[in-house]
């Protein structure tokens, strides 16, 4: 199987893009993150992919083929500790900048990650934009202290795919996905894990560990950064099912036959 290849957009310091391509099985082609310092981290880390600025100024024409697009969209509104405005918020707002990109791609996979009061401030809206364009999805939260780090980080892991898979795989395959992802969390061998509690690699300003390096001017990247291992668990997931069930037409974006995809999720 050709590696699936990735669009990540709000890519950071590239943590979603790292888990993935641990797995072998993706190749990351563009990134889209407005910041500069950010920027020359991605460059020196996928100097083969493309690097885009403002989400905003760009569309689905910027892409080639792709299969897979990933991306934590802002969370400043929608976190319990932020301004709480909500998904509409002049941050938060972005969701509608990063659906425009699915809308326009059509990937066979979508990755979304939030902070875990999207439940409450937004949930229904990603779901539903997702479902307008036939897409059907699961979700559930992981924190990182299940994978061994030193804090919590508690975040919303979304994955949706088109909706006429489920028809064709049935509700017990919703049930495999979270089995996969969620059963061997606690005790899982990793580097990643395994580098968060060497003392060695512990920052020294007590800030976030995230399987990355740590500098004082990159306090803030790591602020946003993502586990990379969540995201090698996503990936073999997706790998998983691929091979078990193989897609003879991955662009079918058929729509149920009612023509309202329904989207399902359990948050445990």
């Amino acid at each position: 199987m050709q590696p699936l290849r990735v669009a990540s957009f709000f890519a950071g310091i590239g943590g979603f893009d790292l888990g993935l391509e641990r797995t072998g099985g993706f190749v990351t082609k563009a990134l889209v993150e407005i910041d500069p310092y950010c920027q020359r981290v991605l460059r020196a880390r996928f100097p083969n992919a493309d690097i885009y600025g403002d989400i905003k100024e760009i569309h689905g024409g910027h892409f080639a083929r792709i299969d897979a697009v990933c991306g934590g969209f802002p969370c400043q509104d929608i976190s319990g500790v932020g301004h709480r405005a909500g998904i509409t918020g002049a941050r938060s707002g972005l969701w509608s900048e990063y659906w425009r990109i699915i809308r326009e791609i059509r990937p066979e996979w979508v990755i979304v990650e939030n902070v875990r009061d999207l439940l409450v401030r937004g949930i229904d809206r990603v779901l539903g934009d997702l479902a307008q364009i036939g897409y059907d999805a699961w979700w559930d939260c992981v924190r990182a202290a299940q994978l061994g780090y030193p804090h919590a980080r508690d975040r919303l892991i979304l994955v949706a795919y088109p909706a006429a898979l489920r028809r064709l795989e049935g509700e017990r395959s919703a049930q495999e996905w979270r089995r996969l992802v969620r059963a061997r969390v606690h005790g899982l061998p990793s580097p990643w894990a395994r580098a968060a509690n060497d003392d060695e690699v512990r920052s020294q300003f007590v800030r976030i560990v995230d399987g990355v390096p740590h500098r004082v001017d990159r306090l803030g990247a790591l602020g946003n950064a993502v586990i990379p291992e969540i995201f090698e668990m996503i990936g073999s997931a997706i790998l998983k099912a691929l091979r078990a069930n193989p897609r003879p037409n991955p662009g079918d974006h058929t729509i149920n036959n009612d023509g309202q995809p329904l989207c399902h999720g359990r948050v445990q």
